[in-house]
């Protein structure tokens, strides 16, 4: 079984969320959600980590509902377009990507 999801989140009092919804395993967003303390759980951190951040994705933030910001993923390929929305839906979402710094 498996879930349709999008991660929605609030920064500085601002709702965003990503523009498209992935399927995620339901047994496998818990683990990721649990404490670091599991060994499984750090290496699901690492790993969703270095899918949102080792590419070449820049989020693109809409910003045309004063509510909700949808964030937009753009890439060099659909594929790297696809593993960053599969790491946003697990809960590690690039917001920002600049020259000299990256947040998610």
């Amino acid at each position: 079984m498996f879930l349709n999801c999008c991660y929605i989140f609030s920064v500085d009092g601002k709702v965003l969320r990503t523009k498209m919804k992935v399927k995620v395993n339901p047994e496998l967003l818990q683990l990721s959600r649990s404490g670091l303390e599991n060994k499984g759980r750090k290496q699901i951190h690492d790993f969703f980590l270095a899918l949102a951040a080792c590419n070449t994705i820049v989020p693109l933030v809409d910003t045309t509902d004063p509510d909700v910001k949808l964030i937009d993923y753009q890439g060099e390929s659909p594929d790297e377009q696809a593993l960053a929305y599969a790491a946003a839906a697990y809960g590690f979402t690039l917001i920002e990507r600049t020259s000299s710094h990256i947040n998610n």
